[in-house]
């Protein structure tokens, strides 16, 4: 047979060639002809539906990554290069997941515009070309060991990358595909660089800036509220339709969703059991390492005391005149033996006296000399509450002593007029705890792992659908051994129970909301989901049906319409009223009149304002939060001393629900000690902004110029 195929290797060969030339320039391409139908273009290149899905897979892979520990100090100086110092000495939690998060903001990933991710990771790879920054395999492959896949110790954790790669790339390329993305995570970090490197702020403006976000400031201010007038306007029937008429367009009914879908957790009581056979494991070896411990310990002491009797029988024996003398002194006390006995007496005879007395016997204790303790004498008092039997035998048990006892046990309230004690509480008896459910005994640790555990079986389970181009889900599912679960119709503000859990990505939200991400028209493939992690299991679902939103009629939406009507004539009113009050403010104070006195003039109530400040910061360890600025100190900001800030809408004046009006008497700087230090961080935390700003303005230029032809959207031709 061999020879046969060497006779016509020269047909074989012009036969490949013609095969490769049907496939280049028939239906576009190569690409096309392996991958499929295009489903997007980026220029030149044509991205198929696979090659789509993969990179839609490729947006959620920074939730995937390890979350659990921070980088150690020897992998920190490999993120600072590509991160810049502000971020790596902030207080947020340096973990892979985040880091690879920040930098994967650098493509712009949005769940809404995958097209804009795909054809920014081809722009950011021809611009590593252009400008020579692509890193290397070497570079890439260190990042991954010294920063995404570290331990504690800085060293390359194989175990944990080995198990990322089995269970976590086959839907994005394997690791060749993880690789070229991290690459690519790194190119835009170099990128941003070289493009932003000419650019930076003038330092004193920004110290100027930042003197501002520093200060404290003190005056007074009047306050208005929207929620007051809503109780003051009341529209006509005719306004309430007038007002349905021009925004019937926002008053619709809820789209509702019906989905099939696969939901399962792990054995929690088995992985209890496993928990706790691993724990009495783990104590049974360290037990015996005790043990061992303390056997080895006690040989070492029984050889030590065996050397020593060794020695002390090797020593030669004393001389005959040196024996006898010791005789002597053993058997004559001498006169410093005679003053030992002596202060040992001393201290005998401390011991005895210094005791407690027993309370043995109707006489009291026995004295020093044996003879009974005398007893107390009698007191000369004539009150009749002292004199009483009751209180000689036991004045504990008189009517004084069992109100204090009372009192002190605070289980009665004492009258010192009347020592009548107060009711009792009644007994109840305590409500027995409910028992834990395996589930609430393992730790956050234990249940991540115990879900993770599932991932392989559930990654098959969805590749046979994949394979299958999402055909036949029920009997896979049967299959694969899962339970099929249908739903029925849902909104997306108003999901079932069951399907409330939070997704393990910031992107989506609840598993409901993964159901309102699926194209209402396509092939069955496309009405299926990507399998979703929550902290309770894994999850995929179909889309079976959709109920269109449809327009209220003026019935339907009345009582929303006449809300919405009402917050809006509130809202006007107090805009009107602030925006009068600061003139006739204004024109006062400017005439000499001081603010209080001003606005008691106009009846409004005035409250003081004292140390205004930037939004607090809280530290956590490493970690920090910074609330939001107060309004009041985002008005008055800008504000010179003895003027009134302009009117100040919260949240907004379109949306407000309340206006400030505010007087400065004076501001401050609050200088702190880490004040110059915050300076420096702030200026750095700018440049790094400026970077990002000119990597994204490149990349808005690049998309534009790619002449990027975007998947059909739904409802599309």
């Amino acid at each position: 047979m061999i020879e046969n195929i060497r006779k016509y290797t020269g047909l074989m060969v012009v036969v490949l060639v013609l095969l490769f030339v049907g496939l280049v320039f028939l239906d576009g391409g190569i690409s096309k002809a392996f991958n499929g139908k295009p489903v997007m273009e980026v220029g030149d290149r044509s991205i198929s539906e696979k090659e789509f899905r993969r990179q839609l897979a490729l947006m959620q892979l920074p939730n995937l990554l390890p979350a659990a520990i921070e980088i150690p100090d020897n992998s920190r100086s490999l993120a600072t290069h590509y991160l810049g110092e502000t971020f790596m000495e902030s207080q947020i939690p340096k973990t892979p997941s985040l880091i690879v998060r920040i930098m994967a903001g650098y493509l712009q990933p949005s769940a809404g515009e995958p097209e804009r991710f795909i054809a920014n990771r081809i722009n950011i790879q021809k611009g590593g070309i252009k400008f020579g920054v692509t890193p290397s395999n070497d570079e890439v492959e260190n990042f991954v060991e010294t920063v995404i896949f570290t331990d504690t110790d800085g060293n390359f954790d194989v175990e944990a990358y080995d198990k990322f790669t089995k269970s976590r790339l086959g839907n994005i390329g394997g690791i060749p595909g993880f690789n070229n993305y991290i690459r690519d995570l790194l190119t835009a970090q170099n990128l941003s660089k070289v493009l932003g490197g000419g650019i930076s702020t003038e330092k004193n403006t920004e110290r100027e800036l930042f003197d501002v976000q520093k200060q404290e400031i003190f005056g007074s201010k009047i306050t208005l509220e929207s929620g007051v007038y809503e109780g003051l306007v009341k529209p006509t029937e005719e306004q309430i339709r007038e007002y349905y008429e021009e925004n019937s367009q926002n008053y619709n009914s809820d789209e509702l969703r019906k989905i099939t879908y696969v939901s399962i957790e792990p054995d929690w009581d088995k992985a209890l059991k496993e928990s706790k056979d691993a724990k009495a494991k783990a104590d049974a070896e360290e037990a015996e390492r005790l043990k061992k411990a303390e056997e080895a310990k006690k040989k070492a002491e029984e050889a030590a005391r065996k050397a020593n009797e060794a020695a002390k029988t090797t020593e030669e024996p004393k001389p005959a005149n040196e024996t006898a003398e010791s005789k002597i002194e053993t058997t004559t006390p001498t006169e410093e033996s005679t003053i030992e006995t002596d202060n040992s007496a001393e201290e005998k005879t401390e011991t005895e006296t210094s005791s407690p007395p027993a309370t043995e016997g109707s006489q009291g204790d026995p004295g020093e000399s044996g003879e009974p303790a005398p007893k107390p004498i009698p007191s000369d008092s004539t009150d009749p509450i002292l004199e009483s039997d009751t209180t000689q035998k036991d004045p504990a048990t008189g009517e004084i002593g069992q109100a204090l006892e009372n009192a002190l046990s605070k289980e009665t309230s004492v009258d010192t007029l009347n020592p009548t004690p107060a009711p009792l509480n009644p007994v109840t008896e305590e409500t027995a705890a409910k028992p834990q459910t395996a589930k609430e005994q393992l730790n956050g640790v234990e249940k991540q792992e115990a879900v993770e555990a599932l991932s392989s079986s559930f990654e098959e389970f969805y590749q046979k659908l994949a394979d299958n181009e999402g055909k036949d889900f029920e009997a896979i599912a049967k299959d694969s051994g899962y339970e099929i679960k249908n739903s029925e119709f849902f909104s997306k503000a108003d999901p079932p129970k069951e399907l409330s859990g939070v997704i393990d990505s910031l992107q989506i939200g609840k598993i409901s909301d993964a159901a309102f991400e699926l194209p209402e028209n396509g092939d069955s493939d496309e009405k299926l989901s990507d399998p979703y992690r929550t902290s309770d299991g894994w999850f995929l679902i179909r889309l079976d049906e959709v109920e269109e939103s449809l327009p209220l009629t003026f019935e339907q939406a009345k009582v929303q319409v006449t809300v919405d009507l009402k917050k809006k004539m509130a809202r006007e009113q107090m805009i009107k009223e602030a925006n009068e009050l600061f003139e006739q403010l204004t024109e006062k104070t400017k005439a000499g009149k001081p603010f209080a006195d001003a606005a008691k003039e106009l009846d409004k109530e005035v409250t003081e304002v004292t140390g205004l400040a930037e939004g607090q910061t809280f530290n956590f360890g490493q970690r920090s939060q910074k609330l939001p600025d107060p309004p009041e100190f985002l008005a008055t900001q800008y504000t010179n001393p003895g003027e009134i800030a302009p009117v100040y809408f919260s949240p907004s004046e379109e949306e407000a629900t309340q206006a400030q009006i505010i007087f400065v008497e004076k501001r401050e700087l609050a200088k702190k000690d880490e004040f110059e230090t915050d300076f420096g961080t702030l200026y750095e935390s700018t440049t790094s902004s400026i970077r990002f700003v000119a990597l994204s303005n490149w990349l808005y230029d690049s998309y534009i110029a790619s002449g990027v032809i975007p998947p059909e959207r739904e409802g599309q031709q």
